[in-house]
């Protein structure tokens, strides 16, 4: 009692100063801020976590250990009678914990490299990781198509991923930087060299497209 007294000064007094007790307790903030960050990463592992699934992605393009879920692709593209996506970025480590995500099914992975979600209306969506740049922008070509069509609308996606190392909830970010038309059935090469990409397509101007990529942007390179 004495020692706890002596701490806490005058706080047993029912008649205590509140300034004075303020004075007798010096608030060392730095501490503060070191047990807070301390606290943080004993819970959530100071983002290794994180890391861990972003290796993944960037060696594979797997997150949890499956091929990152086509829906989510799915939900970057505009309709087809529109020209400019809406959605730019998702949060996939939310979504894979949601009910909408977490259940991997209808997801198939094809021989020639494709990974596959049929929808209930029997359309379907279907996605080809491209592999990624030095600047780690990924290139991933999306498909859709109808099952009461022949017609197949490619896509060509350039995304990159970030975390926000201020939030608490969980969050690894998939971010849309680039789309590009590749059209309904037409032969398309694409090939990259360091940190750009050189697209042949009918689309284009002499049937071709170079792209020159910075960390969170990619722009058209003129001849």
């Amino acid at each position: 009692k004495a020692k706890f007294k002596i701490f806490f000064g005058n706080l047993l007094d029912n008649n205590f100063n509140h300034e004075s007790n303020l004075k007798i307790i010096p608030m060392n903030l730095n501490l503060l801020r070191f047990s807070i960050i301390l606290f943080i990463c004993s819970n959530l592992s100071c983002g290794q976590t994180h890391s861990k699934d972003l290796k993944s992605i960037h060696e594979k393009f797997e997150y949890k250990n499956k091929p990152i879920d086509p829906k989510l692709l799915h939900k970057f593209l505009p309709w087809l009678s529109d020209r400019y996506p809406i959605v730019t970025t998702l949060n996939i480590a939310a979504a894979y914990r949601t009910n909408e995500y977490s259940e991997y099914t209808g997801i198939t992975t094809e021989e020639n490299g494709y990974v596959k979600v049929t929808f209930e209306d029997g359309n379907y969506t279907r996605y080809k990781w491209f592999g990624k740049l030095d600047n780690d922008i990924h290139l991933v070509v999306v498909d859709e198509g109808s099952r009461r069509g022949t017609g197949v609308f490619s896509s060509l996606l350039l995304l990159n991923f970030d975390v926000n190392p201020k939030k608490q909830d969980p969050n690894l970010n998939m971010n849309l930087i680039g789309h590009y038309l590749l059209g309904d059935r037409m032969k398309y090469e694409i090939t990259t060299l360091k940190n750009k990409i050189f697209i042949e397509n009918e689309l284009y101007e002499n049937n071709k497209l170079v792209l020159k990529c910075k960390k969170d942007y990619c722009y058209e390179v003129k001849k």
